[in-house]
This record gives structure tokens, C-alpha cells and sequence, in this order.
């Protein structure tokens, strides 16, 4: 059902009055000062941290739903991120594999035909495997990485830097707002990929992507909060963050529209429960594992087997004048899980979109620094960081159950 919620369901309530409520214009002021007019962006301290003072009083019942309007690794282009240039494409490391006569004797334009099938080939193992479906069975050089200090993130380990406790030595990030001690190393391996870096400072295609996927309903994420009792400071706030079966409702620009009904998913495990508190106005949860679908157009086992798997996972929202929520997601991922999305596009990602899968996952092991392998002494799961936004909702909730495999 879309709309308004029914009378006794477990629904949220009060949301659109909450947002219509008129704001003084000198906060209105300060919020625009403090976002800079620029995008969205995730992290409450770098910029959309709302004036507490502007925050209305939540619903009677305590009870705030939201649909996610993004969900997507959190991009930061800094002039010196990659002083080498943009990662290798297969073709590239095909070509860095020859001779250095071979390869400008393949450079010449009479020769294109051949270096099209040569590095085509370079995608190809036996028994129809590929540099993308199976990227573990080839041994592609590295990419290169992001050489900045400034990337945004989260403090997932407690360390200003190294490593916490079963974690794996790295050197951390400073965020964009100062903040030090921020565990993205996801960013780190692949932030010179031409998927996350945009033309001209914009989100690279992997953001679109990802938030597209919201918008179709092929992995629709909602929120709902429980027993908030002030948007500026509450110590005891419990979150659902789930998937839902439901499409979002957009307008004709593919705006979200706010005020419409979802539920949350009938299988427990994509029903994740987390405990946070609100203070100045941002809510932060405790760290708490979670694990999302995403079918992305593909059917069968594949396609509805795929998921987002986080380890440790947590919010930083900011809540917003226009009832609105901003902020940034982050935990560690197991490192295949990162470029799943990518590895299902098999070969066409290699040859069409230029992916070298292979690199990908070498690098993101190699800077993988979190759920060390007490056996191996390697790390299995690797920090990363989402920008989020979410725009207000009525969110049913089903109860808990317990489900054969999960």
C-alpha cells in the first residue's frame, strides 16, 4: 500500500507534518551556509550537520521511517589521489605485459584489429573462464591506488592509526572536515578506478549505478527508528535497517517521493536491528553486522543469492531541517563482496567495460585490514564507507522469524 499508513499498523506517522513545518529563516540560512551549496554529501561533520535548533520534535510515538534515497561507496577527489594516473583497463595491462617494441608496433593504428583480439584474449582462461567471473584464477598486476591522506570514512578500529584488535596494519585517512583516524581502504585500492572517479570532480558511474539500484527497487533499503524522543540528543534509539520487496515511488525527474508506504522484508536476515543514540542533532549506532539483498537484473540463484555483507557495520546520520537524513555508512566488507556486482557482469565487463577484475581483487586483498584469519594471519574483509541519504517514509515492519539457511 502506498500513502498514508492504516490506523493500528506498526507504521510511522507524522512524518510529513514534522518535514512542512516552518523553519525560522535564519536557520534556514545557516543550514544553506553549512552545506555550501554544493551536492549532498555523507559526512555530517564535512558539510549538511543541520542546527540543532532547527530540528522539529519527532511523532508522538516515537516512530521515524525512511526509504534510501543513496547508498554508495563515498567519493573524495583530491588533486594528488593519483599522481600515476587512472588505473590500468585489461587492455592497458595487456599491453604493459609486451615488449616495449611490440607494444608501439600493436599502437599503430593498421594494427588495432590485431590488439583488439590480443587483449581480448588477455581476459580469457580455459574452460571458458574469464579475468571477471573468475578473478582469482588470474594473475593481473595490481592497480594503482589513492596516494592522498584525505578520503571520508569512519573510525571503525579506534585507532588514530595501525590497526585495532583483529585487525591488519594500514595507515589510516584524515576526512574531509579534519576528522583522523578514518578506515577506508576499500577507497584506497580502488579510487583511481575510472568507475569511481567522474569527469570534472562527479561521482564516478559506480555511484550512479548503485543508487540507481534504490530507485528500480532491485535493492530498496529503508530505516526505521524506534523510541526517539528529541532529533537533538537521545541515548537510546533503536534502528531497523532492512531491505525492502517494494519499489520507491518516484516523481518524473526520478526524485524520490516522500510520505509513501514500505515494508520491510519477510526474510529475518535482511532485517537488521541496530542501537544508536542522537547527539547535537547526528545519530550513531553501534557496530553491528548486516546483510542487505541486491538483485541486480540477474535471475536465478545468482541473482537472488547476492548481497551486501558488512561486518561491524554502522551509521552517522545527520538529521536534516527538511526531515531528510545525510550522513555515511561504514564496516568492513569480505573482500569478494566488494566487486561482486562487477564479477557477475562475466566477461562483458572485462571487454566492454574494461574492468580487470583479476587487478581488483588482488589489490583489495593486499589492502585488506579487517577480520584477520587467526590461521593465516591475513585479513579477510576490507573497511569501506557509504555516502547515504534518505527522504521520509511510513515503514511497516514485520516481526522477527526465524528461517530454515539463515
Amino acid at each position: 500500500m502506498r500513502g498514508k499508513g492504516v490506523p493500528g499498523d506498526t507504521a510511522t506517522r507524522g512524518l510529513t507534518a514534522r518535514a512542512e513545518r516552518p523553519l525560522k529563516l535564519a536557520a534556514l540560512v545557516g543550514a544553506l551556509a553549512i552545506a555550501g551549496g554544493s551536492a549532498p554529501a555523507a559526512d555530517p561533520k564535512r558539510a549538511s550537520t543541520p542546527i540543532a535548533s532547527a530540528l522539529p520534535a519527532p511523532p508522538a510515538n516515537g516512530e521515524m521511517g525512511y526509504v534510501l534515497t543513496a547508498f554508495a561507496p563515498a567519493i573524495y577527489q583530491g588533486k594528488d589521489d593519483c599522481p600515476d594516473g587512472l588505473a590500468n583497463t585489461v587492455q592497458e595491462n595487456y599491453l604493459q605485459s609486451l615488449p616495449a617494441l611490440e607494444r608501439a608496433r600493436l599502437l599503430l593504428k593498421p594494427n588495432e584489429p590485431e590488439l583488439t583480439r590480443r587483449w581480448k584474449a588477455y581476459a580469457v582462461g580455459p574452460d571458458n573462464t574469464n579475468v571477471c567471473a573468475n578473478p582469482e584464477l588470474f594473475d593481473h598486476p595490481m592497480l594503482k591506488t589513492i596516494q592522498g591522506k584525505v578520503a571520508p570514512g569512519l573510525d571503525l578500529d579506534g585507532k588514530a592509526n595501525g590497526a585495532g584488535a583483529g585487525g591488519c596494519s594500514h595507515d589510516n585517512f584524515v576526512s574531509p572536515a579534519g576528522e583522523r583516524g578514518i578506515d577506508n581502504q576499500a577507497y584506497r585500492a580502488l579510487g583511481c578506478s575510472r568507475s569511481y572517479r567522474g569527469v570534472d570532480g562527479s561521482a564516478g558511474d559506480v555511484v550512479r549505478g548503485y543508487n540507481n539500484f534504490l530507485a528500480t527497487g532491485e535493492h530498496s533499503m529503508v530505516l526505521l527508528l524506534r523510541g526517539v524522543d528529541s532529533l537533538v540528543n537521545d541515548d537510546d534509539v533503536e534502528i531497523v535497517f532492512a531491505t525492502t520487496g517494494d519499489r520507491p515511488i518516484l516523481d518524473s525527474q526520478r526524485n524520490f517521493i516522500t510520505g509513501a508506504s514500505y515494508s520491510v522484508s519477510d526474510n529475518p536476515r535482511w532485517r537488521n536491528v541496530l542501537h544508536g543514540r542522537i547527539v547535537n542533532g547526528v545519530l550513531t549506532t553501534d557496530p553491528h553486522d548486516v546483510h542487505l539483498t541486491r538483485k541486480v537484473g540477474h535471475g536465478g540463484i545468482r541473482g537472488e543469492n547476492l548481497e551486501w555483507q558488512f561486518r561491524q557495520g554502522r551509521f552517522r546520520l545527520a538529521f536534516q531541517p527538511d526531515g531528510s537524513v545525510k550522513g555515511l555508512f561504514g564496516g568492513y566488507q569480505p573482500v569478494r563482496n566488494v566487486i561482486e556486482m562487477t564479477t557477475l557482469g562475466g566477461i562483458g565487463a572485462a571487454t566492454v567495460a574494461g574492468i580487470d577484475c583479476s587487478a581488483e581483487l588482488k589489490t583489495l586483498e593486499k589492502m585488506a585490514d579487517g577480520m584477520r584469519d587467526p590461521k593465516t594471519g591475513q585479513c579477510t574483509a576490507i573497511s569501506a564507507a557509504l555516502d547515504v541519504s534518505a527522504v521520509p517514509a511510513f515503514v511497516t515492519d514485520r516481526p522477527a522469524t526465524t528461517m530454515a539457511g539463515n
